[in-house]
């Protein structure tokens, strides 16, 4: 089953900081109007990341092995929003050319 992961801005997220759920259903809209996605979601899920910070960086891009890759902020130099987007930009020019 495809899995799709959505992240708001720090705005969005801040709104939703006493009612997590309530950012699910125009999340999920907005998400299907700007992906051009006609079916409903099989499951949704919303996490608040509020605390979250890795404690170090790996300074490797990803990891990878055999039925399971990871990527996100932990990996990469320095803990941050750019690294995450590097560590997962760089896996999926990975998968995709595997």
């Amino acid at each position: 089953m495809p899995v799709l992961v959505v992240h708001t801005t720090g705005d969005a997220a801040r709104r939703s900081l006493d009612d997590p759920d309530a950012a699910i259903a125009p999340v999920v809209a907005a998400t299907r109007r700007l992906l051009r996605i006609d079916a409903e979601p099989v499951a949704t899920h919303v996490h608040r990341w509020t605390f979250a910070r890795p404690l170090r960086a790996t300074g490797e891009p990803f990891f990878r092995s055999p039925g399971l890759s990871l990527c996100g902020d932990a990996w990469g130099e320095s803990p941050a929003v750019r690294t995450a987007w590097a560590s997962g930009d760089s896996l999926g020019r990975a998968l995709a050319a595997s």
